[in-house]
This record gives C-alpha cells, sequence and structure tokens, in this order.
C-alpha cells in the first residue's frame, strides 16, 4: 500500500511543470515597474483629461521628449479609459501570476496563470508596435511609454523563460497553447485551464474597466460623442470675423479655423485655456486655433486690463506663453500683475505699459467685443468650428471628433 501511494506521488511531481522561479522574480520586477508607470500615465491623462496642461510633467523635458503630448492624444485613451489602465491591469495579473507561481509548492495551478499571463504578453507586445507607431506620428519621445514597452517585451521573455520555453520561443509555447486548449498533448506540462483562469482574467480586466470608466465619465460627463458631433453639423452657421493681427496657434493655413472668444478673467476660459491646446496637439497642422478678446467688463474688473495686455503680448512677439501665465495668476489679477509678467519674460515694463494705455490697443480689444456681438456671442468661452459654435466645448472627445469629421469633409 505504502509502495503504491509512493509511485502516485512520484507520478504526481512528474507530471507537474517545471517551473524557473528566477525567471518569475524578474517576471516580478519588471511586472512592478511596469505597473507603476502605467499608474503614473493613467494619472497623468486623466489630469489632463481634468485639469489641461497648466504645467509641464515631470516626464515632459522638452517639445521632443514630452510625455504629455502622448498622454493628452487621442491615442492615450481607448474605450473610453486611459490605454495605459489596461497596462497596468495587465501588468498586475502578470506579476501576481509570477508571485503565485514563484511561492506555491505545487506549480500545477500557478502554470496555468503564467500561460495566460504569457499569452496576454504576447498581445502586448504586438499592440506596443501599434502604440510606437503612434509616438512616431506625434512626433514625441515619452519615456514612461517607452519604459513601459521595455517592460512588455521583458515579460514575455521572463515569462516564456518560466514555462521553460527560452526567451524567443514564443512560436513553440503558441503551438503547445493551442494543442492543449484542442485536448492534444503538449512538450511542456502545464495546462490552460481556460475556464478558470479565464474567468478570473476577465474579472481583473472587468472590474478594473468599469472602475476607470465610471472614473473618466465623472470627468467628463457622460456624452454620447456621436450623437453631440450628429448636432454640432446641424447647428446653425455663424459669420465669425477675425481681426488679422490675432494670434494664432497651428497652422495659419489650415482650413479648419478654431475661433475662441474669451476673458482672461472668466474661471470657466481658464479650463478652456489648458484644455484646447493639448486637445489639438495632433492636429497641430491641420487647424488653426484663433484666440479673440471677449472681456466681460461689467462682472470681471481685470477683464479689460488683462485683454489689453493680450493684444500687447502679441505685439511683443509671446502672446501664447504670457496668455497662459495670466491665465494662471487669474486669482490674484491686479493692475500691477500685468507688467509683472511682461517683465519675467524679459521686456521693458515701463515700454509694456505705455502699450497697455494705447489707443489703438484699446480700439483692437472693443473690435474684438463688436466682432463677437456680430457671432452672437453670449458668454465665455464661446468655441466656433469654421463657423459652428461648440456645445461640448469641454469635452476632449467632442473637440476630436468634430476635427476629424471637418478633416473627412475637405
Amino acid at each position: 500500500m505504502a509502495k503504491t501511494n509512493r509511485r502516485k506521488e512520484r507520478a504526481r511531481r512528474a507530471n507537474q511543470p517545471d517551473l524557473n522561479k528566477n525567471a518569475l522574480w524578474m517576471a516580478v520586477v519588471l511586472a512592478g515597474i511596469g505597473a507603476a508607470l502605467a499608474f503614473y500615465a493613467t494619472q497623468l491623462t486623466f489630469n489632463i483629461e481634468s485639469q489641461g496642461i497648466v504645467e509641464a510633467s515631470g516626464c515632459s523635458l522638452n517639445d521632443f521628449v514630452n510625455c504629455d503630448v502622448a498622454n493628452a492624444s487621442s491615442y492615450a485613451k481607448m474605450f473610453g479609459v486611459p490605454v495605459a489602465w489596461f497596462g497596468f491591469l495587465f501588468y498586475a495579473f502578470a506579476g501576481l501570476a509570477a508571485v503565485f507561481g514563484a511561492t506555491a509548492s505545487s506549480t500545477r495551478q500557478p502554470a496555468s496563470f503564467i500561460a495566460m499571463a504569457l499569452v496576454l504578453s504576447i498581445g502586448a507586445v504586438l499592440f506596443t508596435f501599434l502604440k510606437a507607431y503612434h509616438l512616431y506620428e506625434l512626433g514625441v519621445l515619452c519615456l514612461v511609454c517607452i519604459g513601459m514597452y521595455v517592460a512588455n517585451f521583458g515579460l514575455l521573455a521572463t515569462l516564456g523563460m518560466a514555462l521553460g520555453y527560452g526567451p524567443v520561443g514564443v512560436v513553440g509555447f503558441v503551438k503547445d497553447y493551442i494543442a492543449r486548449l484542442q485536448g492534444e498533448a503538449g512538450d511542456s506540462g502545464f495546462e490552460p485551464q481556460i475556464v478558470r483562469v479565464g474567468a478570473v482574467a476577465l474579472a481583473v480586466f472587468g472590474i478594473g474597466y468599469a472602475g476607470a470608466l465610471n472614473h473618466a465619465r465623472d470627468i467628463t460627463g457622460n456624452v454620447d460623442v456621436d450623437a453631440a458631433v450628429t448636432q454640432h453639423f446641424r447647428g446653425l452657421t455663424y459669420d465669425v470675423q477675425v481681426d488679422p493681427e490675432a494670434s494664432i496657434w497651428g497652422n495659419p493655413d489650415a482650413e479648419i479655423e478654431i475661433v475662441e472668444f474669451a476673458d482672461f478673467q472668466c474661471p470657466a476660459c481658464e479650463q478652456s485655456a489648458f484644455h484646447l491646446r493639448p486637445t489639438l496637439f495632433e492636429y497641430e497642422d491641420d487647424v488653426k486655433v484663433v484666440f479673440m478678446n471677449y472681456p466681460l467688463t461689467r462682472i470681471h474688473a481685470q477683464a479689460m486690463n488683462a485683454a489689453k495686455a493680450g493684444v500687447c503680448a502679441e505685439q511683443f512677439g509671446d502672446f501664447w506663453t504670457y496668455h497662459d501665465e495670466v491665465f494662471k495668476n487669474q486669482a490674484v489679477l491686479q493692475s500691477t500683475i500685468f507688467t509683472e509678467i511682461a517683465s519675467d519674460l524679459g521686456w521693458d515694463e515701463r515700454a509694456f505699459a505705455e502699450c497697455m494705455l494705447s489707443e489703438d490697443v484699446q480700439s483692437r480689444v472693443e473690435a474684438d467685443m463688436a466682432k463677437g456681438q456680430v457671432a452672437q456671442v453670449t458668454g465665455t468661452p464661446t468655441l466656433y468650428i469654421n463657423g459652428r459654435k461648440v456645445a461640448a466645448w469641454r469635452n476632449t472627445d467632442v473637440i476630436r471628433a468634430i476635427v476629424r469629421e471637418e478633416l473627412a469633409r475637405q
């Protein structure tokens, strides 16, 4: 009887896959690094969605090495949530599977989860090539993204090694996995257990996705983008005139003209100021954004001074930097702050103050306001895309969808 039990125990042990524990611990480290980077990228995408880009993030060093552009683009979201969040869920699943395999006394169950993690890592590596192409299209280098790409390739290698396939044995693993699913014998000892392991994976990704989608809707609202775009193009086209000297961001020769009438002391305009251009980074060659002054002087004491200061900033050669600085200081706007900002930008304070007192500058602001009245501006910010008012100016997905539709109609 004892001999029979020993034979059964030897047979049971022999039938268990031999997991490479060192490779599994390497996978744990890579999954941890990937999860940290993915969580950072997810938070960055949500922050840009909610606050815009007020200050450059820590991984945005210049115009080329720039995580902000990548995470502000439409490529940063998939199915309504940050793409990086799916990465976080993948790293969490892969890391926990690796810990399970590295610490469990029996390897049969852990091997099934590691096999699923390896399947997911194959998908992650394939997805990496698509995301790398997106960075190429944006013309930026995202260091956080690159770190996740490295983690994807590392997990593919280490999880494969853990199951005995070597760093480049993906083809052999895929053949074995398919064979096992079909009930055939494979070269490895693992069993897919697709129902049990698949249910766990679906639960992780399903619950994680639902939570992220709910958070995203808290930020942007539950907007039907297609319906909003359809309604937008059914709207009236207004006679939106712009001053030939007005500041332009983007391509001055673009056929898509986005005109914003704004008040520097308007809180909603501050939101628009840090959302609109980041939303359009990927369309910078396709659109021209024109800023027009519409100070609400009855309710904002410094609105006219701010508008005149903006016109002077145009003349001094750097409107958009000055524009951002005024909005950053919106809560403390007073008569002296306009020349202080000018001084910080290296301009002569006295010359800037004299510019603000110029009758030509006053006339220019009043002319902007008159053009706004012709276009039936009733509040700020008011945004027009090729003459149509944009109701959902705060929703980045709607803005991009309208621009895409305008491009398609050209």
